[in-house]
């Protein structure tokens, strides 16, 4: 049988990997390097939501056991404390640490997401869009995925498709649209207040990401999204002093970081794709991070374990500030 050249690609992944070339690889290159991972929701193939999640951003609870194993083979897995005492402080951090990010504050990540942490014994952050804390609805993307997947049918590509044409709209217009589209009858969405309480107690740091989850690079008043994200993590005594910020949608700038800065948040985190030098962290910079996109990397045999390891041993490094 002839490879395609895809193919031979990824065998040869496989091969490195099986032989401890990527391990030694990744000691070479990345000794003093964060990696921060991104996740979104946790569902098993038979919950109702599952059908209609976008399926960019959806792991089911044993690819999420998959990946922590992986993670703690060429990683120390760390939590968000550590982190910040070693920008502030300038505390040692273990060679080759990552840590581990959830965005949005879905009810999976508590219903499913957490009893995988607890059982592999690593910490998390969550970052929670704060407006949206308790819904029974997931954000409006998210409605249309689950209208046409589950509802209509159809295919990721005409879901997004869709997305991006209600994203063109005014917001009254979109409003209209959105109201017609057909509902299921499903659980609550989002994490609620006593949800994201049992995180947090149970070592999963909260943070916040905006308020209403839209760009803060399009809102008209990104002040007011910080300050009510903030309020609002206050409010439910969630976050801590200075909780840790991600951008909704990964659409930031050095003024906004600092806008983030100065509303009361801490450490701030993009969607960059890149590792952070242990010596370019600055807390007045956004970090990057890896988003886990499984799509390309499920197959007869399971997870292609090889290409993910890769996959987060290879981008590039962040440049100093």
């Amino acid at each position: 049988m002839r490879l395609s050249p895809s193919g031979v690609k990824a065998l040869a992944k496989r091969v490195l990997f099986a032989c401890g070339a990527a391990g030694l690889m990744h000691r070479r290159r990345n000794r003093a390097v964060l990696t921060t991972v991104m996740f979104h929701r946790v569902l098993p193939d038979d919950d109702p939501r599952a059908a209609g999640a976008n399926p960019t951003y959806a792991v089911t609870p044993e690819e999420l056991d998959a990946c922590l194993g992986l993670f703690r083979r060429f990683h120390a897995v760390i939590g968000l404390a550590e982190l910040e005492a070693a920008v502030a402080r300038g505390r040692d951090l273990p060679a080759r640490p990552l840590l581990i990010t959830f965005d949005d504050g879905w009810a999976d990540t508590v219903e499913h997401a957490l009893p995988v942490l607890r059982a592999h014994r690593v910490p998390a952050v969550v970052f929670v869009a704060t407006g949206h804390i308790g819904r029974a609805e997931g954000f409006w993307q998210e409605e249309v995925f689950d209208a046409v997947l589950a509802g209509a049918g159809g295919a990721p590509a005409e879901a997004q498709a869709t997305v991006a044409a209600l994203d063109r709209l005014a917001p009254e217009a979109r409003a209209e649209r959105l109201a017609a589209l057909p509902r299921r009858a499903l659980p609550r969405r989002m994490a609620d207040a006593a949800g994201l309480a049992a995180l947090e107690r149970a070592g999963i740091a909260i943070g916040g990401h905006g308020h209403s989850h839209e760009p803060l690079t399009r809102v008209a008043d990104p002040a007011a999204e910080f300050r009510a994200c903030r309020e609002t993590l206050a409010r439910l005594g969630l976050g801590g002093d200075r909780p840790a910020f991600s951008f909704p949608h990964g659409q930031t700038s050095p003024a906004l970081i600092a806008a983030a800065r100065a509303a009361g948040f801490g450490l701030c985190f993009t969607s960059a794709p890149t590792l952070t030098p242990l010596a370019a962290l600055d807390a007045a910079s956004g970090i990057g991070r890896i988003e886990i996109d499984l799509r390309p990397l499920r197959g007869r045999a399971g997870l292609d374990r090889a290409t993910l390891a890769f996959g987060l041993i290879t981008p590039p490094h962040a440049s100093g500030r």
